[in-house]
Parts: structure tokens; sequence; C-alpha cells
């Protein structure tokens, strides 16, 4: 749990480095996406030629793998330090559907904060209205009993 709050760290100093430079952050991005998907891509044609049934005179090379396999993770750690990967592979559209459903949720809870409010306003105000007509009837009590203790 250490080791992946200290690389988190790490990574957010590093973006944090680079937001300086945008340049560079983009040339470690662009590179970061090229070689994961150029990774994956290998990886996917390896996968193809091992499992099919006729290699058709492909010869299957270990070495193929992990170069692709290599590729991949090198990619897969850039795009995390750049914090690349979510944005890229999420995409902005999910992103910002996820933004706006949020902001329906804080409009709804305006709404309803409002209506709350509203609502104790009245109960308040029929609170004052009862108690000024429990006060009254205490009032005309103590008379009533002022006029009969006297007899």
């Amino acid at each position: 749990m250490r080791l992946l709050s200290a690389v988190k760290k790490a990574f957010r100093d590093a973006r944090e480095k680079l937001s300086g430079h945008p340049t560079i952050y983009a040339i470690f991005g662009a590179v970061g996406i090229i070689l994961f998907w150029r990774g994956i891509w290998h990886l996917a044609d390896f996968a193809a030629v091992f499992f099919s049934n006729r290699h058709d005179g492909i010869t299957v090379g270990y070495f193929n793998f992990f170069d692709s396999l290599i590729s991949a993770v090198i990619g897969f750690i850039l795009l995390l330090f750049t914090g690349l990967f979510v944005s890229d592979f999420i995409g902005s559209q999910m992103i910002s559907t996820a933004i706006k459903t949020e902001k329906k949720i804080e409009k709804v809870t305006q709404e309803t904060e409002t209506k709350e409010k509203t609502e104790q306003e009245r109960i308040d105000e029929l609170e004052e209205k009862l108690e000024k007509a429990t006060s009254h009837l205490d009032e005309h009590l103590e008379n009533i009993e002022k006029k009969l203790g006297g007899k």
C-alpha cells in the first residue's frame, strides 16, 4: 500500500513539474499513446497467429510477444505518468457526461434545499401563530380564573 501511495505521489509530482513545460508534456503523452497502442496491436497480432490452427508459413516468434508486451507496459506507464490514461481511453464525452450528471444532481439538490427552506419558513410561521393563539387562550383562561376566584 505504501508503494502504491509513493508511486501516486511521484506521478503527481511529475505531472506538476511537466505542466510547466507543455511541449515536453505533450511529447511524453504522444509517445505513451503510440507505444501503448503499438503494444496492444502487436499482442493482438501475436495472439491471432498463436491461436490460429493454420500458421500459413508464419513463424511464431516469442521475441515479438515480449517486444509487444514491453511496448504496452512502457506506454501504459507513460500514460499514467502524464495522467492521460484515463482521459485518453475514457474520453472527454464520458467525463463531460459525468460532469453534466453532477450538475443535474447539484441543481436538484438546490431545488430540494429551496423547497425545504420554504417549508421550514411555513412551519415556523404556523408555530408562531399557534403560540400567539395559545398565549391568547392562556390570558383568557387567567381572566376567567380571576373572575371565578373573586366570587
